[in-house]
């Protein structure tokens, strides 16, 4: 069944307006009409089933015909805390956290990090990420989408972080492995900092062992900081039963 983002539904609707590129994409790409079978979801967690009622010029109203009972959601609440990097590898890393079913992504900037964010340039950058996630979500079967922000900096991040499990992906030598850091433990919460392009210095690493994080190996091998951030939030979904 073809799903649609409808951040305006709630749970009593009865009928629903599929409008904007949502209204686009369901009619002249998949090109359907009336009687056809949608669901349609808020990302806060809600999914309805409907069928299609009727198709305008700019709009399609739904007829609400049920709540889709399907549980798809991590019991982890698993945040990644990822170096702003350039190009469009911070889309990249929304998607795939996204589809792993990370609870938030957090970007954060450092005097290494090579792409700068002004105040309209964050808002511009904050509304293609949840794009991302929409159409990662619309994909993967997932009801709520990641919260996704731009913390001012490393400090910022590490220290807005309450999960119980806080990880730092250390690729210098002198890290305790990442299977070594998971083992025996059965967090609520984990949470995944990750460096930007050249990643972190000593005293940022530092500042983030202060904030209660935990430097964590990957192996003998350098990894691109997109390829750590979905490596490792793939481990620590196993781990705890995200992909279970």
């Amino acid at each position: 069944m073809r799903r649609f983002f409808l951040e305006e539904i709630n749970e009593s609707a009865k009928k629903a307006e599929v409008t904007g590129e949502e209204f686009i994409h369901l009619k002249k790409v998949l090109r359907l009409g009336p009687g056809d079978d949608i669901a349609i979801f808020n990302g806060k967690g809600l999914e309805l089933t409907g069928r299609i009622e009727s198709i305008g010029q700019r709009s399609a109203v739904i007829s609400i015909e049920g709540r889709s009972g399907k549980a798809v959601e991590s019991a982890l609440d698993l945040v990644l805390l990822q170096g702003l990097l350039k190009g469009d590898r911070p889309e990249f890393i929304v998607q795939k956290a996204t589809e792993l079913g990370l609870t938030g992504i957090c970007f954060y900037t450092t005097p290494r990090t090579v792409p700068r964010v002004d105040g309209e340039g964050a808002g511009k950058k904050l509304l293609r990420w949840k794009k991302a996630a929409i159409e990662a979500a619309k994909q993967c079967g997932r009801t709520t989408l990641p919260r996704i922000t731009l913390a001012s900096g490393l400090k910022e991040a590490v220290q807005g972080s309450t999960a119980e499990l806080k990880l730092l992906l250390w690729e210098k030598e002198g890290a305790t492995s990442l299977g070594e850091r998971l083992e025996g433990r059965s967090p609520h919460s984990a949470a995944l900092l990750v460096g930007p392009e050249g990643g972190l210095s000593e005293d940022e690493a530092t500042l983030a062992e202060g904030a209660g994080f935990l430097k964590a190996g990957m192996g003998p091998r350098i990894l691109r900081a997109e390829t750590a951030a979905v490596a490792a939030a793939a481990i620590v979904q196993y781990a705890f039963g995200g992909l279970s």
